[in-house]
């Protein structure tokens, strides 16, 4: 039981973020190369925080086109 207040502690309570107003962090969890030159495309999430405590968790998924010239 302990480690799960430790753990659900730990996932809503930031520090770092304690005395400001709103804080957003970028996670990249993975970059994935599509075959035959088409360009990547990047996974992660964004955490928000007000005063350190989180309040949203967004999964993002970014195409990311590479120019050739």
């Amino acid at each position: 039981m302990k480690n799960k207040v430790a753990e659900f502690l730990r996932w809503h309570i930031e520090p770092r973020h304690l005395f400001t107003p709103v804080a957003t962090t970028n996670v990249l969890h993975t970059v994935e190369i599509l075959p035959e030159e088409q360009g990547t495309i990047i996974r992660g999430c964004t955490h928000v925080f007000i005063f350190g405590v989180r309040v949203a968790s967004f999964q993002r998924t970014a195409p990311w086109q590479q120019t050739t010239g």
